[in-house]
């Protein structure tokens, strides 16, 4: 957890802030994941920091929503839908 952490901190993901006292304060919690090998050996574990969406209000908290990273299977069906259009991609 605490390489998590560093890595985080390193890559400048967040910023600590004052807390505003009008605002809701999100909290997150650490979510933990052993990698096997294949001979049932522990190859390593992970640790990563996931926010607590449920206690978000919609437009107080938030107004816009975005994903991170796109899933290899949506970028190819875009690329489907393109050539099956004879559309260009840029």
């Amino acid at each position: 957890m605490v390489y998590e952490l560093e890595m985080l901190r390193e890559k400048g993901v967040f910023q600590v802030v004052p807390r505003p006292q009008e605002k809701n304060i999100i909290g997150s919690k650490w979510m933990y994941t052993v990698k096997w090998k294949e001979n049932r050996m522990v190859k390593r574990r992970k640790a990563r920091t996931v926010v607590k969406g449920f206690m978000q209000v919609i437009g107080k908290d938030y107004n816009k929503t975005y994903v991170s990273v796109a899933h290899l299977e949506s970028v190819w069906l875009v690329y489907a839908i393109a050539v099956s259009q004879s559309l260009r991609l840029w």
